[in-house]
């Protein structure tokens, strides 16, 4: 059970103060960001004197959870032992311990989340682990602006990763290489206004790649990209309108979703320096846009676009630009039509440089691996809907979907006659007491464009949440 004094220290209000009705709905909203917490509900009553008094009621999630759990999806599958708090001894700390064995990637991981550092408003991250492609650690220290009111935020964060990353061609591995990463970076932000917001950033990072061949006699070899520091000092502006809504049964089963409605843009310009110890320099811009609206009480929609490049010796490259956007319509309060579509180019890449589709990623009807490339295309469309029949906490609801996408090598012209396609239904089992996973997926899907049939069980978060829109 959560300790009184952790709700209490999320309160934006104190005895004596002015009552302002912005800061008991960001108060709200910050208790459920916990994790730990589901329902949280603040009420202004009027005493016998000039003031009133405030009721803070909140509703606890279950947060240990020892599950062996299994992933499933696109012929690539793997079960493991899953340990969770996530709401230490009621001090809202969070620990996780993973153990996994599979057909794919064998493992650990351990994360550790303190949000208030020795009851400060810094969080503290932890995090290490060791799968068969990859091991590492990584750390973070950040303050965020945990209120429309507070001006300043920071954010550090150090890591270290070993990986042996591959390369696919129709689903099967061709090449594999090693990189060992070392990566740190710090950025500082003061903000004018509140809903009306300007912020003006600060900050930098280094990168350390260092690369080695995983096959010595290999004759692809030559794909390997050449060791490279980058150390970058960058400045930036972003501008938001914000407005804050909750709503429920669009991705979660009737518990409360915050969302952030409005617009926002960001604008950065990092420049990698020699005279840091930087081996690749050059200028990087980096532009990010993002909206969320409310059309109607049953319609939302919402985007983002990110674009960025490096300008190194007189030549653009490492040219990506990705753009996602969602359309939420709710016909019946329990049931939701979610179309989704999501594009990832890139140009003048390092040469190793894939992205994947395939599986539990966007297309369900297909193997995992089964298309890579550098130019992604995908679209969703999935109609799902909870019935009113609920079982120990967990609501019962089902799902019919089609997926449609590819992705395209970099010499190759994106035709539409290249499109893979797959349909399916599945069942949702909505956790309504679960702060570690609130839907668990089991979706199997049929390829339309050749034979395949394909089973995804997982209790991962969906491929996209309209939730993950965070407007700053």
């Amino acid at each position: 059970m959560t300790k009184e004094s952790v709700v209490r220290r999320e309160l934006l209000f104190a005895v004596g103060e002015k009552l302002d009705p912005e800061k008991i709905i960001e108060t709200e909203r910050n208790l459920r960001l916990n994790g730990f917490i589901g329902e949280a509900n603040i009420t202004a009553k009027p005493d016998s004197a000039d003031g009133v008094d405030i009721l803070v009621v909140t509703s606890d999630l279950w947060t240990s959870k020892v599950s062996i759990y299994v992933d499933l999806a696109g012929g690539k599958y793997a079960t493991g032992v899953d340990l969770t708090e996530q709401n230490l001894l009621g001090y809202g700390k969070m620990i996780d311990v993973l153990g996994q064995v599979g057909n794919d990637q064998d493992g650990y991981h351990a994360i550790y989340l303190d949000n208030r550092l020795i009851g400060s408003r810094i969080a503290l991250g932890l995090s290490i682990n060791d799968f068969t492609y990859e091991n590492g650690f990584s750390l973070s220290l950040s303050r965020p602006q945990y209120s429309l009111s507070v001006p300043t935020s920071f954010a550090m964060s150090y890591s270290r990763l070993h990986s042996r990353p591959r390369l696919f061609f129709e689903g099967k591995e061709y090449f594999r290489y090693r990189e060992n990463q070392e990566d740190f970076r710090f950025e500082s932000s003061y903000t004018f206004g509140r809903f009306r917001r300007l912020s003006i950033i600060a900050g930098g990072f280094y990168k350390s790649n260092k690369y080695s061949p995983d096959q010595i006699d290999s004759p692809l070899n030559s794909l390997i990209p050449s060791n490279e520091i980058i150390t970058a000092p960058s400045a930036g502006l972003s501008g938001a309108l914000v407005q804050y809504d909750v709503e429920r049964y669009l991705d979660a089963p009737g518990t409360p979703e915050d969302l952030t409605l409005g617009a926002g843009l960001k604008i950065t310009l990092s420049k990698s320096l020699k005279s840091l110890g930087a081996t690749y320099t050059g200028l990087a811009p980096a532009f990010t846009a993002q909206f969320l609206g409310k059309l109607s009480e049953h319609a939302f929609i919402g985007g983002s676009e990110q674009i960025t490049w490096w300008h190194h010796n007189g030549r653009n490259e490492r040219f990506r630009h990705i753009t996602e956007a969602a359309f939420y319509y709710k016909p019946l309060t329990t049931n939701v039509l979610v179309l989704h579509t999501l594009t990832d180019f890139a140009w003048r890449q390092k040469s190793a440089y894939q992205v994947y589709l395939g599986g539990g990623n966007g297309l369900r009807g297909h193997s995992f691996y089964e298309f890579a490339g550098t130019k992604l295309a995908l679209a969703n469309v999935e109609y799902r809907f909870y019935t009113p029949i609920e079982i120990l906490t967990v609501r019962l609801g089902f799902a019919g979907f089609f997926d449609i996408g590819n992705v395209w090598r970099y010499n190759e012209h994106i035709r539409f006659g290249d499109l893979k396609s797959d349909v399916g239904l599945g069942l949702r089992f909505g956790l309504t007491r679960s702060s570690t996973s609130r839907v668990v997926n089991f979706d199997v899907a049929r390829a339309l464009t050749h034979y395949g049939l394909y089973v995804t069980f997982s209790s991962s978060t969906s491929m996209f949440r309209l939730s993950n829109i965070n407007i700053q």
